[in-house]
């Protein structure tokens, strides 16, 4: 949990309170920098820049509460204005809901761990370094430690987040070293070399280039292009920076992980030895986003990569408050444990994922196995989905030819055909995306894989969405019902789930998906298994319809005359 601090709840109490939305943090740092230049607090010459950046901040305010505030500030010691700056970096709430995308305490902890800072004479960087709530920490803790730190240089291409945290490094530092924030980008900055690194790049963050593609720093034949996840060119900095010697840390989404445009670079980094090790943390264990976040280590020379798959180290006392909190303890025992699972670099270079939940699952290999794309055509279906159609007003009360299937329309792996959307549609380009009989249609965007079997023979066409795909069998060789049997079973769905990407949306490729092993056996005793099957199902389906029917009936029991009789 959050600790307390009581300086900071004055500060927050006091006129400092007034200052703009979402400027809670900058202030505290602004007025501790002026009350340390005040009273000599600072081991380093103040910055004259930095003043008057201090000044037009507070321009804002008001001269009776600059008068308060500053009197409030010039009360602190230096240490307690010292604990003062580290908390207001370290924690995310002012009072002002001034939420930041930065490190948690817990999954710091584990990073710091993990980067071994265990001597002097490091050069710790930090690129996208935000209000270095980071360096701060890893300053102070060294300094507790007895370690002098060589350089210590943070990348923030924000002038204000780069200013603010200047200011505070410089509270915090006695001097030796003279932390540095440069105000540039750091994948066109200039050349530096680290023995500690850290990176925490912007999640999701969009890529806008002038150029076609940016060569990455780390290998040279591989280029960035707009498809790829901007996270990895912040890594691409780090680690080409990185001492050979290093150790660096750098956290990112799943996407980073999966996404196809960079299993070019992915694979590049895994056969390089550079990757040791993969963290996969709790949903929503960053207090900004409910995203999963996963912590990369890095170090050189390494012949397989660690997987650890940390979802469930969570603090249980804070689930009544609807809160995710890493134990860091947990975690780093996962880690550093002897029987941590791992991966060689031959089994990961060619893996087109390396999400550690998926590739952690044991996918038993069926007896007589053969890839799904030896025994049916596998395709998605088309880029339009059913929003689409809706924000075109293409929908129809009336039958026009055309019906659409999406994932809500499968329920309990049965179809009502007759009861789907028409649409209006006069062009014949999506017909390749029209279900046939004998056809087995895959859920590929949704919170759950379903499958449902054609078992019609279509009248009108009905399109597929870009969310789902189509499994078109051979029919000589493979029954659709029986595939749908594998695929539902716990076998198959092992198969599926160590294919699938994302978390709480559920995204399967169809390339993969032809991938998955199918055990084949005699058509004929397939199409056995199927009969069988489908009268078990259809019984399910029936007693399940009942069962609705019994609840609706209790639901108004109550008004029910015909009991009271």
């Amino acid at each position: 949990m959050q600790q307390e601090n009581k300086m900071f709840d004055l500060v927050i109490n006091s006129p400092i309170g007034n200052v703009p939305f979402n400027k809670g943090k900058l202030y505290i740092v602004v007025n501790a920098y002026i009350a340390a230049c005040d009273n000599n607090y600072l081991d380093v010459y103040p910055n004259k820049e930095l003043l008057d950046f201090c000044e037009v901040t507070n321009s804002y305010l008001s001269k009776a509460d600059l008068k308060n505030i500053k009197k409030q500030f010039n009360s602190f010691s230096k240490e307690e204005l010292r604990e003062l700056v580290l908390y207001t970096l370290s924690n995310v709430a002012t009072g002002h809901r001034d939420y930041v995308e930065s490190t948690t305490n817990a999954i710091f902890d584990v990073a710091e761990n993990l980067l071994e800072i265990d001597s002097a004479g490091h050069i710790v960087a930090d690129i996208g370094s935000g209000n270095g709530n980071v360096l701060a920490k890893i300053l102070v803790n060294s300094r507790k430690q007895g370690y002098v730190l060589k350089d210590l240089i943070g990348y923030e291409l924000n002038g204000e987040q780069a200013k603010m945290s200047q200011m505070a490094l410089d509270i915090l530092s006695d001097g030796d070293p003279k932390p540095i924030i440069k105000i540039e980008n750091a994948f066109d900055g200039s050349e530096f070399v680290c023995t500690r690194g850290y990176c925490f790049p912007p999640l999701g963050m969009k890529q806008f280039m002038q150029e076609k593609t940016k060569p990455s720093k780390l290998f040279k034949n591989i280029g960035f292009s707009i498809r790829n996840t901007a996270e990895w060119l912040f890594v691409d900095t780090l680690l080409n920076s990185l001492h050979e010697n290093g150790r660096a840390i750098a956290i990112v989404s799943g996407r980073a992980l999966f996404n196809f445009a960079d299993e070019e670079y992915r694979s590049a980094l895994v056969k390089s030895g550079l990757l040791e090790g993969i963290i996969e943390l709790p949903s929503g264990s960053l207090n900004f986003t409910g995203i999963k976040p996963y912590m990369l280590v890095f170090s050189h020379g390494n012949n397989a990569v660690k997987l650890i798959d940390a979802s469930n180290a969570i603090d249980t006392k804070t689930k009544r408050f609807n809160k995710v909190e890493v134990v860091a303890k947990k975690v780093l025992e996962l880690y550093k444990s002897s029987d941590a699972p791992s991966r060689d670099i031959d089994t990961l270079k060619d893996a087109n994922s390396l999400v550690p939940s998926n590739l952690l699952i044991d996918v038993e290999k069926p007896k007589n196995g053969v890839p799904l794309a030896g025994l049916a055509e596998v395709f998605t279906g088309n880029q339009y989905t059913l929003g689409v159609f809706e924000k075109n007003g293409m929908l129809s009360t009336e039958p026009t030819g055309y019906r659409i299937l999406t994932s809500s329309d499968i329920e309990d792996g049965f179809v009502d055909w007759k009861a789907l959307r028409s649409i209006k549609y006069e062009d014949d380009k999506f017909d390749k995306y029209a279900v046939k009989k004998n056809d087995l249609v895959v859920t590929s965007k949704s919170s759950k894989v379903k499958t449902v079997v054609v078992d019609i023979e279509p009248k009108e066409k009905i399109l597929v969405t870009g969310g789902m795909i189509i499994v078109r069998p051979d029919t000589k060789l493979l029954d659709p019902t029986y595939l749908k049997i594998f695929l539902d079973s716990e076998q198959g769905q092992n198969a599926l789930k160590a294919i699938q990407k994302g978390s709480i949306i559920i995204t399967i490729n169809s390339k993969e998906l032809s991938t998955v092993l199918i055990p084949v056996i005699d058509i004929d005793k397939q199409i056995e298994k199927a009969r069988k099957y489908n009268e078990k199902l259809s019984t399910l389906y029936a007693l399940k319809q009942e069962a609705r029917k019994l609840e609706d009936s209790l639901k108004n029991f109550y008004l029910d005359e015909s009991e009271e009789e």
